[in-house]
């Protein structure tokens, strides 16, 4: 028998493999490819950052050029695809993004532009979902930009005055190590399955509300809160009671969530005196004075995407929109320097029963 070792469950603070596409830093800071996240989505355009994790440098003006343009043709998607959607009036966005993704009629024959392909459908598909589920005409952006086009495409085209905070928090959604749903791409991945058969195991775990899916239980309790004092009772009775507070606490983060940190200050920026924000804001303050723990990017994300007038049926499908870049990612790197994710399991069953 092979020596078994024993590792934390849930795989806590167990290292797996190596990567170098991201990783936070001694200092707490996420990186892409060596570069500060927040750093990236102040400076960078979505685009740009999603070339640096998918190709491991940031473009010359020539490649950027030309992957924008690459992206922006795929954002298509095939009129079979809508007709497929008229007919299942699906209300739950996330699932028929993994429909659509895993029945679409692909034409790449290259594993590559498969996966840009994939990449750059999930802002139509999202939009589409949704005026499928209500008898709406379908809706077509002739903007230019990913995120901006994915913003349009999900508030109606109303106002675009905010489109550069979208771009900052799909930036720091596009990429964070091994996280569930990356895990899950690369355990599938590492059966040498194809591209779409990965992105859907990575899209069904990212839909769980303990990884992608908490802001919409974020809003729910914030809503309720409409002072300091309200704010501290709920985080009393909540702690009394053991119970999770989500957009609070992380794996890795222990002090501070970057990404949280750099959402909270786009938002005094923006909306200051935004109800939901002050209610963060004084959980915030009380939940670390009492536990020192730390809010994760969930809490404010969700308040950003509340201010901007976004459904709370496409938060995940946001989410997965920027994730899935680190996924393309994740998936060459584990292909290329593969061995099969099978660990063992203690047993702790019945032995030697007879009929």
């Amino acid at each position: 028998m092979p020596e078994i070792v024993k590792v934390a469950k849930g795989l806590e603070n167990v290292v797996v493999d190596k990567t170098a596409i991201a990783t936070t830093s001694s200092a707490g800071d996420l990186l892409y490819r060596g570069y500060k996240a927040i750093d990236l989505a102040e400076k960078k355009s979505f685009e740009d950052t999603a070339f640096l994790i998918v190709n491991g440098k940031l473009p010359t003006d020539g490649e950027a050029s030309r992957f924008a343009s690459s992206i922006q043709e795929n954002m298509q998607i095939d009129p079979s695809v809508r007709e497929i959607m008229k007919i299942n009036r699906e209300s739950d966005v996330m699932r028929n993004i993994r429909s659509m993704i895993s029945l679409y009629p692909y034409r790449e024959k290259d594993t590559r532009k498969l996966f840009l392909k994939m990449d750059s459908i999930i802002p139509q598909l999202s939009s589409d979902t949704m005026k499928a589920f209500k008898g709406e005409p379908f809706q077509d952006s002739s903007v230019k930009g990913y995120s901006a086009k994915f913003y349009s495409l999900i508030t109606g085209g109303k106002t675009m005055d905010h489109a550069a905070s979208f771009q900052k928090l799909m930036i720091l959604y596009m990429e964070h190590e091994f996280n569930a749903s990356t895990f899950a791409l690369r355990v599938a991945a590492s059966t040498l399955a194809d591209p779409v058969s990965a992105v859907c195991a990575a899209l069904a775990t990212l839909k769980g509300p303990l990884h992608g899916g908490a802001n919409s239980e974020v809003l729910e309790y914030l809503g309720s809160i409409n002072s300091r004092e309200e704010a501290r009772k709920y985080v009393d009775e909540k702690v009394q009671k053991s119970e999770k507070i989500m957009g609070f606490g992380h794996r890795v983060y222990k002090k501070r969530d970057p990404r949280a940190q750099f959402v909270k200050g786009e938002l005094k920026k923006i909306a200051p005196d935004y109800p939901l924000f002050q209610a963060a804001e004084a959980v915030e303050d009380y939940l670390w004075e009492k536990k020192n723990l730390p809010a994760n990017v969930d809490l404010y994300a969700a308040i950003l995407m509340k201010y901007l007038g976004i459904e709370e049926s496409f938060y995940l499908p946001v989410f997965a929109a920027s994730r899935i870049y680190g996924w393309n990612a994740h998936y060459f790197e584990q292909v290329e320097n593969n061995k099969i994710i099978r660990p063992a399991a203690e047993y702790i069953g019945p032995e030697n029963l007879t009929l």
